[in-house]
C-alpha cells in the first residue's frame, strides 16, 4: 500500500486556511457592524424627558383651545434634546415666507345655494368613470320651511326609507325630506359672538340654527409641517375649529417628540391661525398585535380617541359637521363651502333627519339611563338604532404619490377619504328617532341634563378603550372612516354616497428624503423596512421614487399625470356648478366644449395654497426638487429664513426654484405678484 506524504508547510494548504479564516473574520466583522448600524439607527437619543404644557387660551366664543394640555404631557426633546428649539430640529422645514390663509372670492366662499349644485359618484355611468349625478342644491331656509310644508302633508307617514334606495334616486330633482331639527327664528341678526357663546353654553337638547352651523376638522399629525401648513392655509377660511391630534410615541413604537404642540406654543408659526387651532396630545397605551404587528391596533385606536375628544373640544351641538381625515388627505374647498352653507344634500348622510327632544318633558327617554327600553347591541357593543342613511360621506379623491404628477389612476379617483359626518345630538344623548320609535308609554322621569354625571357626550364615547377586541359598549369612531374604506372595485358594489371628483390624497409630498425616511419608519406600514439599515432603506426608497413606484407593496409604477394650473394667476380657476348647467350637459353626454374643460379643470386643478406659491412647494409640482434640485431653504441661508421676501432673489435664483410647468402668463403674473 503506497504511503501519502503531507509536506509541512504546503503554501496551497496554508492559502486555503487564510483565505477561510478571512472569509469567517469578515463575515463576523459584517454581523457585527451591520447590528451596530441598526441599533444605533434605531435607538433615539434622550437626555431626559419634556413637560409640555400650556396656559388657558379661550377664544371669543368661550372655548377652551388648549383644554388638552393644561395638566401637560411628557415627550422627549427635538432629536433627543431637551434643551434644542424646533428651528434646530435635524429635519426642520421653515414655513413659506408670509405664510397666511387662502382668501376665496365671494362666489366661492357664499355660493348661490338657489343656483348650485353637488357632484355625486355615478357608478351606473362606465363604473364611475363617466359623468357623475348632479345634485341640486338650496339655501336652508327654503329647506326649513319645505320641511314644515311635508310635514304638513304627512303627519302619520314615517317618510321614505333612504337606506333602501339607491344613489341614483336620492339624487333626483324633487324634494328629499329631511327634518334639521330646528323649530326656532332666523339668527342672522345676532352677532357671531353673542350667538356662538350662546350656542357652547346651551343645552345639549337645544338644536342651533342649521345656517350657523359649524364645521370642524379632525386629523392626525406626525411630523409633517409642510403639509400641515397647505392644510390649515387651504381650510381655515371654511373651517371654525382644527383638532390636531400627535402622540408622544410613534405609532410604531417609537419615543418623540410633540412637534405641532411645541410649535403652537414656543413659535409664532402658526400665529395667523392660532384662533382655530386644538391641540390634542396624547400617550398611546396600546399594546397589542393584531397579525400585522401594534403599529395599526394604535392607529385605529387613535382615531376613535381623536373623534370623541375632538367632539367635546369643540361644544359641537346638533347639525355641526365634522371631517376626519388624514394629514395629506384634502377636500375640495368649493365643495366645502356648498356642503356647509347650502341644503339639500343632508338626506345623504343622515337620512330623513330630525332633532333630539327635550328632557325637561318627562316623557323623553335616554336609553343610557333609561334601562327598561332594552335598545339592542351588535357584536362589538354599537347601539342598534337607526340615526342615518350612510355613517359618513367620502370625498372621491385622486390618489397622488411624491407629487402631483404623480399618480396612481389617471382616469377616475380611487380613494374614498376623507370622510364627512353630521353630529346628531340624539345619538350623543341615547335618545331614539321620532320617526322610528316605539309607541310604548314612556314613565315619568327627572332630566338626565341636570344630573351632573351624566355625559352629553356618552353617544361618541365608547366605554372600553383598553384593547382592540370591541368588548365596550358606544360608538366606535374609526368606523366612520371605515365606512368608505374600501378599494375602488368594492366601493362600487356598495351603494355609497361619494363627493365626486372631490378631493386630493397627497401622499409623501415631502420635500427631501430624509423626511421621507422619517415619515416611514413611523408608519404604520414600517415592518417591511424596519430589519434594514437606515442607509439601506433610504437607498430603496430613493430607488422607488426616481421610478415612480409605491414606497411600500409591490413595485408597480405609477401613472403619470398632467396638472392643470389656473390661466390667470391672478384670478384662479373658474367654476361652473350651476345645476341647470349640470343638468343639461349631462343629459347632452357631456359633449359641449366649455363642459368638458369645466370637468377638466375639476379633475386636475390643484389646492390654492399649492398654486399661489409655487416656490415653496415646488416639489409638490416637480418631484426633481428636493432630489435632484434645490428646494428654497437650500437655497436660502438659514439666517434669512425668517425675513426672506423672494423678491429680493435674483432672476437666476427664481428660475432655479420655480418648477418647470410655471410657465406662459401664470408665470408672468405670479412674478409681477411678488414685486408687489
Amino acid at each position: 500500500m503506497p504511503f501519502k506524504y503531507h509536506l509541512v508547510g504546503n503554501p496551497f494548504t496554508f492559502k486555503r486556511r487564510f483565505k477561510r479564516k478571512f472569509i469567517l473574520i469578515l463575515i463576523i466583522a459584517i454581523i457585527i457592524i451591520t447590528t451596530f448600524i441598526y441599533i444605533s439607527d434605531n435607538t433615539t437619543l434622550n437626555d431626559g424627558l419634556i413637560l409640555v404644557k400650556g396656559e388657558s387660551r379661550k377664544d371669543k366664543y368661550g372655548i377652551e383651545l388648549n383644554q388638552y394640555i393644561l395638566d401637560g404631557i411628557y415627550s422627549i426633546g427635538f432629536d433627543g434634546r431637551k434643551n434644542k428649539k424646533i428651528e434646530d430640529w435635524s429635519l426642520y422645514i421653515p414655513p413659506c415666507p408670509n405664510l397666511h390663509p387662502v382668501h376665496y372670492p365671494e362666489e366661492i366662499s357664499n355660493p348661490v345655494c338657489e343656483d348650485s349644485s353637488l357632484q355625486i359618484m355615478n357608478f351606473d355611468d362606465n363604473r364611475g368613470k363617466g359623468l357623475p349625478h348632479s345634485l341640486p342644491l338650496k339655501n336652508i331656509t327654503s329647506q326649513l320651511n319645505s320641511w314644515k310644508e311635508w310635514e304638513k302633508e304627512n303627519k302619520n307617514n314615517m317618510g321614505p326609507l333612504y337606506a333602501q334606495e339607491y344613489v341614483r334616486n336620492l339624487v333626483t330633482d324633487k324634494y328629499h325630506p329631511f327634518d334639521y331639527g330646528y323649530k326656532g327664528n332666523d339668527t342672522s341678526e345676532i352677532s357671531d359672538t353673542e350667538y356662538y357663546n350662546k350656542v357652547i353654553n346651551s343645552r345639549m337638547d337645544e338644536v342651533p340654527d342649521p345656517r350657523r352651523r359649524r364645521l370642524f376638522f379632525f386629523f392626525l399629525f406626525n411630523t409633517e409641517f409642510n403639509i400641515l401648513d397647505v392644510q390649515l392655509s387651504e381650510y381655515y377660511e371654511i373651517a371654525d375649529y382644527f383638532v390636531i391630534y400627535e402622540a408622544n410615541s410613534t405609532f410604531s413604537g417609537m419615543p418623540k417628540p410633540l412637534y405641532f404642540t411645541r410649535t403652537l406654543l414656543e413659535t409664532n408659526r402658526y400665529d395667523k391661525y392660532k384662533d382655530k387651532l386644538i391641540p390634542l396630545p396624547l400617550e398611546i397605551t396600546l399594546d397589542e398585535d393584531n397579525g400585522r404587528g401594534k403599529a395599526f391596533p394604535r392607529e385605529i385606536m387613535a382615531r376613535r380617541v381623536m373623534i370623541e375628544k375632538g367632539l367635546r373640544a369643540v361644544h359641537a351641538r346638533h347639525g355641526d359637521i365634522f371631517i376626519h381625515g388624514d394629514l395629506d388627505e384634502f377636500p375640495k374647498p368649493h365643495a366645502l363651502f356648498r356642503m356647509k352653507k347650502c341644503g339639500g344634500w343632508e338626506h345623504l348622510q343622515m337620512g330623513i333627519g330630525g332633532g333630539p327632544k327635550s328632557f325637561k318633558d318627562s316623557d323623553v327617554k335616554s336609553y343610557f339611563v333609561d334601562k327598561d327600553m332594552n335598545v339592542p347591541v351588535n357584536v362589538d357593543g354599537t347601539y342598534m338604532v337607526d340615526y342615518y342613511n350612510q355613517l359618513s360621506i367620502g370625498f372621491m379623491s385622486w390618489f397622488y404619490e411624491y407629487s402631483f404628477h404623480i399618480i396612481n389612476n389617471d382616469t377616475v379617483p380611487v380613494t374614498a377619504h376623507p370622510d364627512i359626518a353630521i353630529f346628531d345630538a340624539r345619538r350623543s344623548l341615547g335618545q331614539l328617532p321620532e320617526r322610528t320609535n316605539s309607541n310604548r308609554k314612556r314613565s315619568e322621569r327627572e332630566d338626565p341634563l341636570l344630573d351632573p354625571n351624566f355625559d352629553p357626550y356618552q353617544g361618541y364615547s365608547y366605554t372600553d378603550n383598553s384593547n382592540m377586541q370591541k368588548t365596550g359598549k358606544g360608538f366606535i369612531g374609526e368606523y366612520i372612516r371605515d365606512n368608505t374604506a374600501f378599494n375602488y372595485e368594492h366601493i362600487i358594489d356598495r351603494n355609497k354616497v361619494l363627493i365626486w371628483s372631490g378631493g386630493w390624497h397627497i401622499s409623501t409630498f415631502l420635500p427631501t428624503l430624509d423626511l421621507i425616511f422619517n415619515k416611514v419608519r413611523s408608519y404604520s406600514h414600517y415592518d417591511c423596512y424596519k430589519y434594514f439599515p437606515n442607509f439601506v432603506t433610504k437607498m430603496l426608497l430613493k430607488y422607488r421614487i426616481s421610478r415612480h413606484a409605491y414606497i411600500f407593496a409591490q413595485f408597480t409604477p405609477l401613472s403619470d399625470c398632467r396638472i392643470r394650473l389656473p390661466e390667470s394667476y391672478k384670478e384662479g380657476y373658474k367654476y361652473n356648478f350651476s345645476h341647470k348647467y349640470w343638468k343639461e350637459n349631462i343629459e347632452n353626454g357631456g359633449k359641449d366644449e366649455n363642459f368638458r374643460d369645466n370637468e377638466d379643470v375639476l379633475k386636475h386643478e390643484i389646492p390654492n395654497h399649492v398654486w399661489q406659491n409655487p416656490i415653496c412647494y415646488n416639489y409638490m409640482l416637480d418631484r426633481e426638487h428636493g432630489l435632484h434640485k434645490k428646494v428654497w431653504w437650500e437655497v436660502v441661508p438659514k439666517k434669512n429664513w425668517n425675513s426672506i421676501q423672494f423678491k429680493d432673489l435674483n432672476e437666476d435664483t427664481i428660475n432655479q426654484l420655480l418648477p418647470v410647468n410655471i410657465t406662459g402668463t401664470f408665470k408672468k403674473e405670479l412674478l409681477e405678484s411678488m414685486k408687489n
